[in-house]
């Protein structure tokens, strides 16, 4: 019935997300989870937060349902910040979505992103609105991003951070060059794209001023040429191709549909990008 559909549904977004846990190692050297006030979940109903240039007003995050973004779902590999939070990553988060509706067909943006009237036959739509495409359509927008976690503050919200786009992030590497801090994140998904966040300033100096680095920057897609050189080509509204003579209306319209934007500039498509490494002495990527 209704009632129990919904009772696996909750049951299933209570186990998705990410643990914020303490370890200890003990006297004969194996490790185990410890009691500490920091520990925490982040599910799939965890009241979320957007920042940079993509927030709630835009029209294609606006939902009835959800008015306010809630949870993280398949989240893959993650990222730790020089300033020490985490940086979770969505990665398949097309599957949970699906609808009953014979009359639902998927516009260009969704079936970039692999939207599917079955999705990945977890039936969640059926007993949860907020997973029909037919109902709740935006609230697809509300995933593909990376999501910073403080796990000394377990009372902070966990805070999308929309400047590093909207795919399946596999990944989110973080490292420093003079200063700044870089992010670098696969799109998991066989003919998708290799990209990195530079933050417009040093990442201390933005803190200083009580802003957040990872808001405050330029995203990039990889561009691998046959001659064993390439380049990161911006994925900057108002550049290239990303104008607004081209439909694209906005920084936000341009990190909603991100993979939109990186076939327009030209990105090599790769096979399933994945793991980024950082070489702990050299710094090579």
């Amino acid at each position: 019935n209704d009632a129990a559909g919904r009772e696996k549904v909750a049951k299933a977004l209570a186990g998705h997300g990410v643990s914020v846990i303490a370890i200890h190692r003990n006297r004969s050297g194996s490790w185990e989870v410890v009691a500490d006030p920091r520990n925490r979940r982040v599910t799939g109903t965890t009241p979320m937060a957007f920042s940079g240039p993509v927030t709630m007003s835009h029209p294609l995050m606006q939902s009835t349902i959800t008015p306010q973004p809630r949870g993280t779902l398949n989240n893959c590999a993650h990222g730790v910040t020089p300033w020490g939070t985490y940086l979770a990553c969505e990665e398949n988060w097309n599957g949970y979505f699906g609808t009953a509706e014979a009359g639902w067909t998927a516009t260009a943006l969704e079936q970039r992103y692999g939207i599917t009237r079955a999705g990945f036959g977890y039936n969640w739509h059926v007993a949860e609105p907020r997973f029909d495409l037919n109902v709740n359509r935006n609230e697809l927008n509300h995933f593909g991003w990376v999501v910073e976690i403080d796990p000394a503050k377990p009372e902070s919200t966990p805070v999308k951070r929309s400047a590093l786009g909207r795919i399946k992030h596999e990944g989110a590497t973080c490292t420093e060059r003079n200063g700044r801090v870089v992010v670098y994140s696969g799109d998991d998904e066989n003919g998708d794209y290799l990209y990195k966040f530079v933050s417009s300033a040093p990442w201390r100096r933005l803190r200083a001023q009580g802003r957040s680095p990872l808001d405050h920057g330029t995203l990039y897609v990889a561009r691998f040429d046959a001659d064993g050189t390439g380049a990161w080509l911006p994925l900057v509204h108002g550049q290239g191709p990303l104008t607004t003579a081209n439909n694209w209306v906005d920084q936000a319209d341009v990190l909603i549909r991100t993979r939109l934007a990186a076939d327009a500039v030209g990105a090599t498509k790769l096979h399933r990008p994945e793991w980024v490494a950082v070489h702990p002495k050299s710094a090579d990527v």
